[in-house]
């Protein structure tokens, strides 16, 4: 059985993730050796979800902030209070239908009763840290018994020069909204809330650490996969969508 996601949203109206797809750009160049004809760059690119950001959010020049947009700086200081060296700055701009303004969005009745504050981006309390920054998702990810979350940099896709630092969360049990910690870019970025911005692969907790075994030559393994070596050779010479058609009988598929 196919393990599948939970999602508990924490407030209304969000972007929220959704499968992935082997389609990554909307108009596909003619002629062979594109990379949609390659079956593992798209098995890959369809592969898990796709993370949008909640919020639209930038990182730029004062003079770039969109109208509306709530600039401000990282809270942390060096020692000797000095303003950070990149003139730039985040800012963030206020959604009233999802519950969010002035950074923060507004989870109902957690608490007592009360609203429970969950930010949009935060900063780590480390002036060693303030390359990264914190993108918070309202929402609760579930995942089955022993089966953990990959979040990490969009697969064969572009995130605008924004790089989502990999995490593995257990996501079968942790009760608290992911945040995407992401490397604060070199150049200026405004990135539109429902933006695709990182992607999250499933993967078993018993696979995290697979053995690793070198077959030495002499071996019923080297030899058969040699042998297979030899035919591939002359299926691939003879047929460059070998590999495909292949995939699709070990699969059980009939190929069109």
């Amino acid at each position: 059985m196919t393990p599948g996601v939970s999602i508990v949203p924490l407030v209304p109206h969000l972007a929220l993730p959704h499968a992935s797809s082997a389609q990554t750009r909307a108009s596909v160049p003619p002629g062979a050796g594109v990379q949609e004809h390659c079956l593992p760059f798209t098995a890959a690119s369809a592969i898990g979800f796709l993370i949008p950001s909640p919020i639209r959010f930038g990182w730029c020049f004062a003079h770039e902030v969109p109208a509306g947009g709530l600039p401000f700086r990282s809270p942390v200081r060096s020692p000797d209070g000095a303003e950070p060296a990149s003139a730039r700055l985040f800012y963030v701009v206020n959604d009233p239908r999802c519950r969010f303004t002035n950074n923060a969005f507004a989870v109902e009745g957690v608490i007592g009763g009360r609203d429970l504050p969950e930010p949009g981006i935060s900063f780590f309390d480390r002036i060693d840290q303030q390359d990264l920054f914190k993108l918070h998702l309202p929402y609760i990810w579930r995942t089955p018994e022993s089966v953990d979350t990959l979040f990490g940099p969009l697969i064969n896709r572009a995130a605008q020069g924004l790089e989502v630092v990999s995490g593995l969360v257990e996501t079968d049990w942790y009760a608290s909204p992911v945040n995407l910690v992401i490397r604060t870019p070199s150049a200026s970025v405004h990135v539109q809330a429902g933006e695709p911005l990182a992607h999250a692969v499933l993967i078993a907790r018993q696979l995290r650490r697979p053995s690793l075994e070198i077959s030495p030559d002499h071996s019923r393994l080297s030899r058969d996969a040699r042998k297979g070596l030899a035919q591939w050779e002359e299926q691939h010479a003879s047929d460059h969508q070998a590999y495909k058609r292949l995939a699709r009988s070990h699969h059980g598929r009939i190929d069109s």
